[in-house]
């Protein structure tokens, strides 16, 4: 059950066409589902590196550099792939994934933007057809994720802005219209977005991360992660 201040702060705030950007990973599904979609597309054989070096330990030694960059590298590792088979393999997996990793209070407080008359929608640093996949089963119908150019069928490396991740998500949401309410689960990747919005709540645990910490410096409501 989210909090009751919350849900009446969501009632009250809501304004028409407003939106509410939540992220995905770690806040509407327990773990990444971008990490382990490429872990499976990996596991698969369709993921390869010229070099013969394991693309999933690429793509860790990239995001322990520089995370933004890192994810836009597990979208670019699809670059040559069909675009369509991708899209039918992320349904798949998404299908099998998702389900059991949804977290409860982010559906509930999805909810209720919904019935105040919000527009939910997911900001995600994850690629953008495993994204197009799961949000649905969260119950969203918007979405946006990290893209890549599209020809003849096919992924390039051609990241295409925003990225989103950090300020990136500020301007994702944007495109969707004025942001109400924003729900996050990490500091680095999700501060910005949770500061831009009239509404910010947090899923973490209470303890031990650096998000929680500052939501309660904040005065922002802590959701359960479970």
């Amino acid at each position: 059950m989210i909090p009751a201040p919350l849900r009446d702060a969501v009632r009250r705030a809501a304004a028409p066409g407003g939106v509410a950007a939540f992220d995905a990973d770690g806040t509407l599904w327990r773990e990444d589902v971008g990490e382990a979609f490429l872990r499976h597309l990996v596991g698969l054989g369709w993921v390869r590196l010229p070099d013969g070096r394991d693309p999933y330990e690429a793509y860790e030694r990239a995001v322990q550099r520089d995370k933004r960059t890192g994810y836009m590298y597990a979208a670019q590792l699809q670059a040559g792939l069909s675009e369509a088979e991708v899209a039918a393999e992320a349904e798949r997996f998404a299908r099998s994934w998702v389900p059991p990793r949804l977290v409860r209070a982010a559906l509930e407080l999805r909810a209720a933007c919904l019935e105040a008359g919000l527009r939910p929608v997911v900001v995600s640093a994850s690629p953008l057809p495993i994204v197009r996949a799961a949000a649905p089963l969260a119950g969203f119908g918007d979405f946006a994720g990290i893209a890549v150019c599209v020809r003849d069928g096919r992924f390039t490396a051609e990241v295409l802005e925003p990225v989103t991740y950090a300020e990136g998500k500020v301007e994702a949401a944007a495109g969707f219209g004025p942001l109400i309410l924003a729900c996050g689960d990490s500091l680095g990747g999700d501060l910005p977005l949770l500061s831009a919005a009239r509404i910010a709540a947090v899923v973490a645990p209470s303890t031990g991360s650096p998000l929680a910490t500052e939501a309660n410096r904040r005065g922002w409501p802590l959701l359960p992660q479970e």
